[in-house]
C-alpha cells in the first residue's frame, strides 16, 4: 500500500515538473519574442532566424538557434548605425569640412551620424544634401532679404537716381575699345597683313597625268632604285599602311641588301595600297616629305616607258 503512495507521489511531482518546465519555456521564447520584436528578425546564411543587432551595433557572428541574438559589437570611432541591422559593419559619419565652409553643429555617435551646418556668412539651399556651402551674396544697393543658413541673401534692385558716372564709364570704355580696333585696322592695312595681304598666285597644278590611274607593278624595281630604302621608308612610315612588324620583317629578311630591302617595301606599300591612286598617292607624299625632284624622277620613268611603248 506504501509503494503506491509513493509511485502516485512521484508521478503528481512529475507532472508538477513537466507542467513548470513547459511554462518556463514558453515564457523564455516569449521574451525572445518579445526582445526580437523592438528589431526585427533577418535570415541568416545557415537559414536561421536570428534577432537584429541593436542601433549603435554591428553584425560579428549569426545566431545559432532560432529567435535567438547574434554576436553583436558596438560601432568603432568614427562610425555609426541609426537602425536595427545585420550588417556587417558600420557607415562612416559625416565630416563637416573647412574647404567646405561648413562645421560640425552635433558630434557623430555610435547611434547617429553627424549633423554640419554652414559657417556664418555662407548658406546651402539643399536640405538634407546639402555637401558644401556657398558665400552669402552682397548687394550694391542693399539688402531687401538677409542671408541664412539655407537660403542666399535677395537684394534691392537698381534705384532710380542712377549717377552720371555710371553712365560716363561705359560709353568711354567702349570707346576707348573702337578707338583701339580702328587704329589696328588701319596699322594692318598698311603693313599689308593677314586679310590685307595681297592674294598670293595661283600654284601650278600638279600634271594631269596624275589623274590617270598607272599600274605600277612593272616599274617598281626602278622606282626603289630611284628613291632609295630611307625615302621609302619615309613614305612608308607617313601613310602607315605598314605596321612596323611588317617592316621589321622585311628588314630582319634582307639584313644586307639595300635595294632588295627598298624593293620589297615598296612592293608591301603597293599591295596594301592598291592599284587605284597608287601613282597619286605615291606622288603626294614624296612631295610632302620634301621629295620633289624624286617625284619628278618617276614621272619621267613612267612618262619615258609609256612614250616608247606608244613609238
Amino acid at each position: 500500500m506504501e509503494g503506491k503512495r509513493a509511485l502516485a507521489l512521484l508521478c503528481v511531482l512529475w507532472s508538477v515538473f513537466c507542467v513548470t518546465e513547459c511554462v518556463r519555456r514558453d515564457g523564455t521564447r516569449r521574451r525572445r519574442r518579445e526582445t526580437c520584436a523592438d528589431d526585427g528578425l533577418y535570415s541568416s546564411s545557415s537559414g536561421l532566424q536570428c534577432c537584429r543587432c541593436p542601433i549603435g551595433h554591428h553584425l560579428v557572428r549569426d545566431c545559432t538557434s532560432n529567435g535567438t541574438a547574434p554576436e553583436c559589437d558596438a560601432c568603432e570611432r568614427g562610425s555609426y548605425l541609426d537602425h536595427a541591422n545585420a550588417l556587417s559593419k558600420c557607415e562612416p559619419c559625416k565630416t563637416c569640412g573647412v574647404n567646405d565652409n561648413m562645421i560640425e553643429e552635433k558630434r557623430c555617435t555610435p547611434a547617429s551620424n553627424a549633423m554640419c551646418r554652414c559657417m556664418d556668412g555662407y548658406y546651402c539651399d539643399k536640405g538634407a544634401e546639402c555637401k558644401v556651402c556657398y558665400p552669402c551674396s552682397t548687394c550694391e544697393f542693399g539688402i531687401k532679404v538677409p542671408c541664412n543658413l539655407t537660403s542666399d541673401a535677395q537684394c534691392h534692385e537698381q534705384g532710380p537716381n542712377t549717377t552720371t558716372a555710371s553712365i560716363k564709364i561705359p560709353i568711354l570704355i567702349i570707346a576707348f575699345i573702337i578707338i583701339i580696333i580702328i587704329a589696328a585696322v588701319v596699322y594692318l592695312w598698311k603693313k599689308k597683313l593677314f586679310c590685307f595681304k595681297p592674294p598670293e598666285p595661283l600654284k601650278t597644278p600638279e600634271p594631269l597625268d596624275l589623274l590617270i590611274d598607272k599600274d605600277l607593278g612593272e616599274f617598281l624595281p626602278k622606282i626603289s632604285e630611284i628613291l632609295g630604302v630611307r625615302v621609302i621608308l619615309q613614305v612608308v612610315r607617313q601613310q602607315r599602311l605598314l605596321s612596323e612588324g611588317v617592316i621589321d620583317n622585311i628588314t630582319v629578311e634582307n639584313p644586307h641588301d639595300a635595294s632588295e630591302r627598298a624593293y620589297h617595301l615598296l612592293k608591301a606599300w603597293y599591295e596594301k595600297h592598291g592599284k587605284t591612286g597608287a601613282y597619286r598617292t605615291l606622288r603626294e607624299n614624296l612631295i610632302a616629305i620634301g621629295k620633289r625632284s624624286k617625284a619628278d624622277e618617276v614621272r619621267e620613268l613612267i612618262g619615258e616607258r609609256e612614250n616608247n611603248n606608244v613609238t
